[in-house]
């Protein structure tokens, strides 16, 4: 049996997630709550969001017009730029469950790849002409680098596990 769909309140979301250390973040040009936190993903500082399907009001989207999905973005120099693709949560009655899990498979470092040349998390790309999904460098629009020649070095921050005394945060 299917499960059914569960109207989630602004008070219940926050109050589930900040009980995970998540905190509100206010972002232009998005029409539901967000929350953001700092996570350690195999050695790199990546910024993971829920994006919750309850609105500034506090009310929950409608059946069938959005999930709650979970997000890890990278910040390379001043662009943030999404890690993987989004894991999304149905709004069932075992939403919160769903969420946890969905927190551990995007933290996991086991599904986090990161470039052979320059060690900063790949993300999905989708290739224009044939429209398929693969890896590629999040740096490759800031620095070129194509996963098989590192980039120069003067144009891109080292990754984490190298210069692990820098602290950037990229809610």
């Amino acid at each position: 049996m299917p499960s059914r769909f569960h109207a989630i309140t602004r008070d219940e979301i926050h109050e589930f997630l900040t009980g995970l250390g998540f905190v509100p973040l206010a972002l232009k040009g998005v029409v539901e709550l967000v929350y953001g936190k700092i996570v350690l993903v195999g050695g790199h500082r990546l910024s993971l969001r829920c994006y919750t399907a309850v609105d500034p009001n506090g009310e929950s989207r409608e059946k069938g017009t959005d999930a709650i999905r979970l997000q890890l973005f990278h910040r390379v120099q001043d662009q943030i730029v999404p890690v993987g693709k989004p894991q999304k949560c149905l709004r069932v009655e075992a939403w919160r469950e769903n969420i946890s899990k969905a927190i551990s498979r995007v933290t996991d470092a086991d599904n986090l790849r990161v470039c052979p040349a320059c060690g900063h998390p790949m993300v999905v790309r989708r290739n224009g002409a044939t429209g398929q999904e693969f890896l590629g460098c999040s740096l490759f629009r800031i620095t070129g680098c194509n996963g098989r020649t590192p980039p120069d070095s003067a144009t891109v921050d080292r990754p984490l596990e190298i210069q692990a005394s820098r602290r950037t945060v990229c809610l």
